[in-house]
């Protein structure tokens, strides 16, 4: 009972960070790139080992410490990889298409698919991301603040461990942001690609 109440706080916590990580998108300080792709993957490799380096660094204090900055630990890391998103949008020249929608798919696709199916369409090369309600958008974090939930549990009982915790955790986030920054890459990438002609 008191796991399913712990699990529930950080469900609802998670929740309402998420919608609004997504509802207030990071400015982009890059340029459209003549050369994207080499870019880019300067991007990705400098967000992951900033990702890393933050959740390394929180990941050092046990105990009730630990539990503690396991928020902020969190929160950095998304929003690392929220603004490597949107860096690489930028970088494409596609900023027009990052929206709340879109950077739900690329934080979180590869590690919740099966919760954003729905949401993604692949037309040709292209990848489609489709739109949602507001009330939609706010069930759809519910699914993945509950996925993540479990997951963000044994993120904060492997900080019982200082050392192991401290490199496991920036392990995990170092991963996890240069598979965001390759989803976002994929995403934006694919609408460098003219649309398929729609012949009679």
């Amino acid at each position: 009972m008191a796991k399913e109440k712990s699990t529930n706080k950080i469900t609802n916590l998670l929740a309402g960070l998420l919608f609004e990580l997504i509802t207030d998108i990071p400015e982009s300080m890059c340029k459209p790139s003549d050369h994207p792709d080499k870019d880019i993957e300067g991007l990705i490799k400098t967000a992951s080992v900033k990702a890393a380096a933050v959740s390394a660094t929180l990941s050092i204090p046990a105990g009730i410490t630990g539990i503690v900055v396991s928020i902020p630990d969190i929160i950095a890391v998304w929003k690392i990889q929220a603004q490597l998103v949107s860096d690489i949008a930028l970088t494409y020249g596609k900023v027009a298409i990052l929206n709340r929608e879109s950077m739900m798919v690329c934080l979180f696709k590869h590690s919740a698919a099966h919760l954003l199916k729905d949401l993604v369409t692949h037309t040709g090369p292209r990848i489609i991301v489709h739109k949602l309600s507001t009330a939609a958008l706010k069930k759809a974090l519910d699914r993945i603040s509950m996925h993540f939930s479990s997951k963000f549990l044994r993120r904060i009982a492997l900080k019982a461990v200082p050392a192991i915790g401290a490199v496991g955790n920036g392990a995990i986030s170092f991963w996890d942001t240069k598979q965001v920054g390759k989803t976002a890459q994929a995403y934006f990438k694919s609408h460098q690609v003219p649309p398929p002609l729609n012949l009679p």
